[in-house]
């Protein structure tokens, strides 16, 4: 939330305050307290407000000596330049004709320090996990909030009721325990941290990201005959064409790519996965099987080639 200054000339210079979007708190005076911001990091500074619509009030914030101040007719503003109390209340003190009141509102104080605990550098899939969020320290505790983000998608918040003793640097934690995925490999997931502000309304106050690495045994995701896929067998060419058998794959680390063929001179494997007969003959004809390996497992599939001179043929790919 923010202020603004503006000079307004009229028998001398005399300073406006315009708040936007501060915090309130009324009285039977209509004493008022605008604060911005409405929470402070511990040891920035804090701008208040107070001021009353009654004629002729006498003003005064509870320690304002030593702050820069202003003052109006009927407010007076103050400039705590470094605030160093984590419990940390504006008093506001106002006598107007007979009557007199005090209004106060606690302000939230933070820091931004944010830890997440290491995970290992790569995961594996299927394996379960926990990410556990350290928030900054805030009072009162109550009014943290602690959530896990999977890329824009809110996984899980955290917060407590108790709000704690200002003296005590209770953190709050967010642990979000999940089974890895294979669509976690290279998902980040932000910490966020918040601060309630009332009013279903929250102000960002820090975060910390953390991007995922996952291990998974291969998967052949499909089979290529000619650059179409194949899903039956057999599979029928035409003696002397050439043939192209491509077999591809995922998996982290990189899986190792091998076809195992039937031994001919016009066969040729270049690059990995890749298997290439030239001039196709009769002989040609057999089971081709692709496998994939890494250290996590190893996936196979097998295409059943058919090599055919006669007229009739079921199935040809070119």
């Amino acid at each position: 939330m923010d202020f603004k200054l503006s000079p307004r000339c009229a028998a001398g210079s005399l300073l406006i305050l315009v708040f936007t979007g501060a915090v309130e708190k009324m009285t039977e005076l209509e004493i008022q307290i605008n604060a911005n911001p409405p929470a402070v990091a511990f040891g920035d500074s804090l701008v208040v407000n107070c001021s009353t619509p009654c004629a002729a009030p006498h003003i005064v914030i509870e320690g304002s000596r030593n702050n820069p101040k202003i003052e109006s007719d009927q407010w007076v503003w103050i400039n705590f330049t470094s605030i160093q109390s984590w419990s940390f209340s504006v008093i506001c003190y106002i006598e107007c004709s007979s009557q007199h009141d005090r209004i106060s509102e606690q302000i939230t104080v933070y820091d931004r320090e944010i830890n997440i605990t290491l995970l290992p550098e790569v995961l594996e899939v299927n394996r379960r996990y926990s990410l556990e969020c350290i928030g900054p320290r805030v009072y009162p505790n109550n009014k943290l909030i602690l959530t896990w983000m999977r890329g824009s998608e809110i996984v899980q918040r955290s917060s407590t009721e108790e709000p704690g003793l200002p003296d005590e640097d209770n953190r709050l934690r967010n642990v979000f325990n999940f089974t890895a995925s294979l669509s976690d490999d290279g998902q980040e997931y932000t910490c966020l941290a918040e601060v309630d502000l009332g009013s279903n309304t929250t102000m960002s106050i820090t975060n910390s990201s953390v991007t995922l690495q996952t291990y998974y045994k291969p998967i052949i995701t499909a089979l290529l005959a000619n650059n179409k896929s194949i899903t039956e067998s057999p599979v029928y060419f035409s003696q002397g064409d050439t043939i192209i058998l491509q077999c591809d794959s995922q998996g982290n680390p990189q899986p190792t790519v091998k076809w195992e063929k039937p031994k001919q001179s016009n066969i040729v494997i270049n690059p990995p996965g890749v298997l290439r007969i030239s001039d196709a003959t009769i002989k040609n004809t057999g089971v081709y099987k692709c496998s994939a390996v890494n250290q996590l497992g190893a996936e196979e599939k097998i295409m059943d080639v058919r090599i055919q001179s006669e007229s009739i043929i079921s199935k040809i790919i070119h």
